[in-house]
């Protein structure tokens, strides 16, 4: 990870007190969460080409027993789907960006995940 401090490396002129403190820079292609954007956007064409967001809510709901949706509810449901998807595809996701993708889906019927 790439550290950089908050004044640019000119601290003395800066006065903002931050020579001991450093800042991760973000990557364009990451989420905050460290996820890959191409691999989110892989996981979201894959389940596009593949379901609607009707259909992938009536196929979790048919997979889970209801004692498991009626403890999880469909969001965590549908984010344990996501995650096998993830899991067989080789993807690299984080846990939080998969569940803003299911609550995304289950919410809006979006597959790009909101993110």
């Amino acid at each position: 990870m790439k550290l950089r401090k908050r004044c640019g490396g000119d601290c003395q002129s800066c006065r903002r007190g931050c020579t001991d403190r450093e800042e991760p820079v973000m990557s364009p292609n990451r989420t905050p969460n460290g996820s890959e954007m191409e691999d989110i956007r892989s996981l979201g064409q894959y389940l596009s080409e593949r379901y609607t967001a009707q259909s992938l809510i009536a196929e979790v709901r048919a997979v889970y027993d209801p004692n498991y949706l009626a403890f999880f509810g469909v969001h965590g449901a549908m984010e344990s789907y996501l995650t096998h998807f993830r899991d067989s595809l080789g993807l690299k996701i984080d846990r939080e960006d998969i569940r803003i993708m299911a609550n995304a889906i289950t919410d809006r019927g979006d597959f790009g995940g909101g993110l």
